[in-house]
């Protein structure tokens, strides 16, 4: 089975603004400011945004919804993981507790209305054929890939191939545990952003980046394909 995140790769660096955008979040997310400081997370996460908002669904989501092939899931699970730079987007030295980090979030006008979206579009329910109320999942993508470059940034967990998480735990929530497992929880166990949904789109990305690839491969990298 082929590994489409390494041709969604190959086709992002094909793609004029693809690269361009690929390139201006590589830089200031791997760049290191100070002894102390491994990045300019406040850049980075800047960087972050443009991309996912400049960028096609169709190479934006290729790089981070693309699906690993039984041979090489560790090592295509994690080069996946590592597509938003999470040493500089994601990894805090210490994390804070997922209410904190949802009050910080809420300061932000940007974050806090991503949240909102992601919260009334990536709503999951059983009985549909995507995992999402009113079949939604391409709203749900979009508004996921909203939240990268917030401080609500997701990304994909270590453990799991599909789980996804922003960087907080629950610890220290005291009485408020509870509501602090259920938002983790939304992210973490999500049927519309996990299942059925993300798996029709990852097919449609395979078949549309297996199309551009080809095609810019065949006409001496040429023709740009919508």
């Amino acid at each position: 089975q082929e590994n489409t995140c390494l041709n969604a790769a190959k086709a992002c660096n094909l793609n004029d603004t693809c690269k361009k955008y690929r390139s201006a979040y590589v830089t200031p997310c791997t760049t290191r400011v100070s002894n102390a400081n491994l990045c300019n997370k406040r850049k980075c996460h800047k960087a972050l945004r443009q991309f996912f908002d400049k960028v096609p669904p169709k190479h934006s989501y290729g790089l981070l919804f693309c699906s690993c092939p039984p041979g090489d899931q560790a090592g295509c699970m994690e080069r996946r993981r590592q597509t938003i730079v999470p040493i500089c987007s994601y990894d805090d030295k210490e994390k804070p507790n997922c209410l904190s980090l949802q009050v910080s979030c809420k300061t932000n006008y940007i974050c806090r209305s991503r949240l909102a979206d992601f919260f009334a579009n990536c709503q999951p329910e059983s009985r549909s054929m995507s995992g999402c109320i009113k079949e939604n999942y391409a709203d749900c993508l979009l508004a996921y890939s909203g939240l990268i470059g917030t401080v609500m940034t997701p990304n994909y967990l270590k453990s799991s191939s599909i789980s996804v998480s922003p960087s907080c735990d629950c610890s220290g929530t005291g009485n408020n545990k509870e509501e602090c497992e259920k938002f983790l929880n939304f992210f973490r166990d999500n049927a519309c952003l996990s299942s059925r949904g993300v798996r029709v789109v990852a097919y449609i990305l395979k078949c549309e980046i297996w199309l551009s690839y080809t095609l810019l491969l065949e006409n001496g990298l040429q023709i740009k394909v919508k």
